[in-house]
């Protein structure tokens, strides 16, 4: 079998951020891979990391929101949900949001969907979710950023809005928390993905792979994100 990776680049993804209920708090997580499948009923794929609690929060909810995010929004925002955990971390705390049906949506977005789960597939590094839209709205003008658009030329203002995120936190204790939980990650060196499941990076099965990109547990690198 022949795999080219670059094909897979060519695969249109848009970026996205992921919310869901933990009981009586929210969490999130950056995603990309999401994709319309059918029109009657309004049906939706979301593929998520297994590692994600996102992942886990909306197979005890069975229903998630999805924020589609333009080509204007604030960098930090996809550094916000994309490079903590939600198991240690407000996310939602640090950024504009309303609720709506009781789920958590980035103010700074262009179009909100509410979806409920159909059902799961569990694969060995993903779980795809097939998901009914029950709401759905155009929220404002702009161009969708896509996943190209963030490996051409988006990642290094996300990385920065980050960097200067914990350069400003208030309190040494508070930064040292982040710093400790954030700044030391193993990172997939060809799509920039950052590993963030409960199971230690070097205990994972030898034939891990990136759940983006497809490359194996050798191109990982453990560095400051």
């Amino acid at each position: 079998m022949t795999v080219d990776l670059d094909a897979l680049y060519q695969l249109t993804h848009g970026l996205y951020i992921l919310g869901a209920r933990d009981g009586d708090r929210f969490v999130g997580s950056t995603v990309d891979a999401v994709m319309q499948v059918a029109n009657k009923p309004l049906v939706i794929a979301l593929s998520c990391n297994n590692g994600s609690y996102t992942k886990d929060c909306i197979e005890k909810s069975g229903e998630f929101s999805l924020s589609v995010l333009g080509k204007n929004v604030d960098p930090f925002a996809v550094a916000n949900f994309g490079f903590q955990t939600s198991r240690k971390v407000d996310k939602w705390e640090k950024v504009d949001y309303y609720v709506n049906n009781n789920l958590p949506f980035l103010r700074d977005n262009i179009a909100e969907l509410h979806c409920k789960v159909l059902q799961k597939v569990v694969f060995e590094s993903n779980t795809l979710f097939i998901a009914e839209v029950q709401n759905c709205s155009r929220t404002s003008d702009g161009e969708p950023l896509t996943y190209f658009d963030y490996r051409s030329f988006f990642k290094k203002d996300v990385m920065e809005s980050f960097e200067k995120f914990i350069k400003n936190t208030p309190t040494e204790e508070k930064k040292g928390k982040i710093m400790a939980e954030t700044n030391k990650k193993w990172v997939c060196t060809v799509c920039g993905y950052v590993y963030d499941g409960e199971v230690p990076f070097e205990e994972l099965p030898d034939d891990y792979v990136c759940p983006l990109c497809g490359v194996g547990k050798d191109m990982f690198e453990l560095q400051e994100v």
